[in-house]
């Protein structure tokens, strides 16, 4: 046995009266070791030299003192048993003719030991929340089993778990083995210690550690379910994802797995429940198509104790449309990619709860795979997003507000949890032009690449002699027709959001024509041809006087037929 256990004895009871001074030893506290000695530590005096000898007087009742010299402030006297009535004191020796005494405590060994630690523990499983918990006293235990039966000790158990590092303590009375007060499907590390049921005894050190998992129990929680509808195709049928979450603590057994049933409102029609079939701890998800009717869906979690309740949510048919149940969503960023979110409901509705979806969302505002959710109670009118939040991406969030197991349209919103300048500029190009004046139109910058709201868009122009101008536009804005100019100039465009401009984009140069006077033209031509018209006419009238002048008309035989019939 080791037998250099210390037992620690506060010396505050069974004082007796002795002589005090200012040179009198204080704060006497001693250390037993069990079946071995006692030591003893305590303070100087108040006007106690620097340099002074102490001796230690150990009286066991009925014999004599043991003594221990020392110059120091502890010291040790061998004792034979921890079952005996003990008297403590320190003389401390000022001079040859002068002695300062402590108080002197008298108290029995055993009410202030330190036992030693229990030598084994184990611990194996009874039932889901119970532990079968047993130990086993070193050589040469101080106690007997007779007093261990009589309660005569205390005992603590200390334990972590991997979802719980962090040590955590229990008070037991392992006289009893069974002891159930730990969670269902568990891994445990435990040890114990224990101490005389005492005031002034003090613990023993601790047992070596047992590791030993709790038996499963069948799951009592509902998980929770969710549901994304997607678009139907042309023959009516929607593509839906069931999506849940289970419960921290049913989640750790290995043997759990899922199972979905669905059905339609005719009981004669069934559903091809797609891959929703064979669900093991890792599914969070599964798909499936409905057709355009109304579809209820139910979901439970079973190991090999049984199954949990169930959960059941409501698929609507194609062609039902829920009341409005919100009135306003307000998304605000917080820092550290997180997201807050508030609501406010129409009164004239009694809800069950809310629903926040969150995804990255593209450019048609369609969610890029399964959105990230959170189930919120009626009684809560907000919540903080955090999970798969990122920088400069656009999420869109919506709330939809539950009646039982089914959900209204909800509200949505878009946010960024932090924002950056764009990554690349709009690109532009050529609508319209004409002299002196081009139209300009530029495309949005993609999605993806905005990271953040686009606040302004910034053109800017330089002319064939270097001059520049610069013109801020809107956020709503896509073209500027651009007047009074021409020649050659190099245009490009600049976004912006909160966090500053973004980087140039494409130069485009053109060609702008220059308008030219056209009234000059217009009346040459129109003197010219006035003009030439004047000369035919006078070379036609002089050409008819010549024919009648020089080529007089002869008659044709057949007009001089023709003339005498008349």
């Amino acid at each position: 046995m080791d037998c250099s256990i210390l037992l620690f004895v506060p010396l505050l009871v069974g004082r007796l009266a002795a002589s005090e001074s200012l040179f009198s030893p204080r704060e006497l506290h001693c250390v037993f070791f069990a079946y071995a000695n006692v030591s003893c530590y305590w303070k100087p005096g108040v006007k106690t030299p620097l340099v002074i000898n102490y001796t230690l007087q150990v009286n066991l009742t009925g014999l004599k003192s043991e003594l221990c010299h020392s110059p120091h402030t502890h010291c040790s006297v061998q004792v034979g048993s921890l079952n005996r009535p003990y008297c403590i004191r320190v003389l401390a020796h000022i001079s040859q003719q002068e002695t300062a005494s402590s108080d002197t405590l008298c108290l029995n060994g055993i009410d202030a030991a330190q036992l030693p630690a229990p030598h084994s523990f184990w611990m194996s499983p009874n039932r889901p929340r119970c532990m079968r918990l047993r130990w086993s006293a070193p050589k040469n235990f101080p106690l007997t089993n007779q007093s261990i039966r009589n309660g005569y000790l205390l005992y603590e158990l200390q334990y972590t778990t991997p979802h719980q590092p962090a040590p955590r303590s229990l008070a037991l009375d392992l006289r009893e083995e069974v002891h159930c007060v730990f969670s269902p499907c568990t891994p445990y590390r435990a040890r114990i210690r224990l101490r005389y049921n005492h005031a002034l005894s003090h613990w023993s050190g601790w047992s070596q550690s047992s590791t030993q998992r709790t038996s499963a129990e069948a799951p009592s929680s509902t998980p929770q379910l969710w549901r994304a509808i997607q678009m139907p195709d042309m023959k009516g049928f929607r593509p839906v994802t069931l999506l849940w979450k289970a419960p921290l603590t049913q989640a750790q057994c290995a043997a759990l797995w899922y199972t979905v049933h669905c059905k339609l409102e005719d009981p004669n029609a069934a559903v091809d429940i797609g891959d929703c079939t064979d669900l093991g701890p890792a599914n969070t998800s599964c798909h499936f198509t409905v057709p355009a009717q109304t579809c209820i869906c139910s979901l439970s979690m079973s190991n090999s104790a049984g199954s949990s309740p169930s959960a059941i949510i409501t698929i609507p048919s194609q062609w039902e449309t829920e009341p409005r149940l919100l009135d306003t969503v307000q998304v605000t960023p917080l820092g550290g990619f997180r997201l807050k979110v508030r609501w406010t409901v129409l009164e004239s509705f009694t809800l069950t709860g809310f629903v926040v979806e969150w995804c990255i969302t593209t450019e048609n505002t369609h969610c890029q795979g399964a959105p990230q959710w959170q189930r919120v109670e009626q009684t809560t009118n907000g919540t903080i997003i955090i999970e798969g939040v990122q920088a400069n991406m656009c999420y869109s969030v919506s709330v939809k507000a539950q009646r039982g197991n089914r959900s209204g349209p909800g509200l949505t919103a878009l946010a960024y949890s932090h924002q950056a300048a764009p990554s690349v500029g709009p690109k532009l190009h050529v609508s319209e032009h004409g002299c002196s004046y081009v139209v300009l139109r530029w495309s949005p910058v993609p999605l993806p690449l905005r990271n953040g709201f686009i606040t302004k868009y910034t053109l800017h122009y330089q002319s064939e002699d270097n001059s520049t101008r610069q013109l801020q536009f809107s956020a709503d804005s896509q073209q500027y027709r651009f007047a009074g100019v021409s020649g050659r100039c190099w245009m490009y465009v600049q976004a912006h959001t909160d966090a500053g401009g973004g980087p140039n984009g494409p130069v485009l140069s053109l060609f702008i024509d220059p308008c030219t006077s056209e009234l000059p033209l217009v009346l040459f031509g129109c003197m010219f041809m006035a003009g030439f018209s004047a000369a035919l006419c006078i070379c036609w009238r002089m050409r008819q006087r010549m024919k009648q002048h020089f080529w007089p008309v002869i008659p044709s035989p057949a007009h001089s037929s023709l003339s005498k019939w008349l």
